[in-house]
């Protein structure tokens, strides 16, 4: 939004975006029962902002230095099911921010590792934090669980 201030189409999308998610976590957990209707309109309108973006990138086309924008575009329009899954199913999460929870620990052991010598390194490290984070995720005391694996 910053680098395409004259455009429209990215804070109407931010806008609707930010909609949706609110209409999805205000639903009661005890009946999380999504409106059809509401959920088709939320899908109409990010089609409108979508072919507003066309417009706007027909008209002026996109600068090679700043095709972020454009790129955001291309992918909400491809990807546009896979975006919108949350309004169908309520067990999929507005956010993926588990994923990128798990994402960022593996990125950081990577910086600290800089390079494996192998493939099996890799392979160590990604078994070894699969079976910490299960195990974590039983609340059982982890130190124990572990020496017991060990053992």
């Amino acid at each position: 939004m910053e680098n395409e201030s004259n455009l429209q189409w990215n804070k109407r999308m931010r806008g609707l975006l930010q909609e949706m998610i609110h209409y999805r976590k205000g639903l009661a957990e005890e009946n999380p029962e999504l409106d059809p209707d509401r959920v088709k309109e939320f899908e109409d309108r990010y089609k409108e902002v979508l072919e507003l973006a066309k417009k706007e990138y027909d008209y002026e086309p996109p600068s090679d230095y700043y095709r972020e924008g454009y790129n955001l575009y291309k992918r909400l329009d491809k990807y546009r099911d896979n975006h919108l899954l949350f309004l169908h199913d309520v067990g999929v999460p507005t956010n993926n921010s588990l994923c990128e929870r798990k994402g960022r620990v593996f990125k950081r052991k990577q910086r600290q590792v800089m390079a494996f010598r192998s493939f099996d390194g890799l392979v160590y490290l990604c078994n070894s934090m699969s079976m910490i984070d299960l195990l974590s995720a039983r609340e059982d005391n982890l130190f124990r669980s572990i020496a017991a694996i060990l053992d």
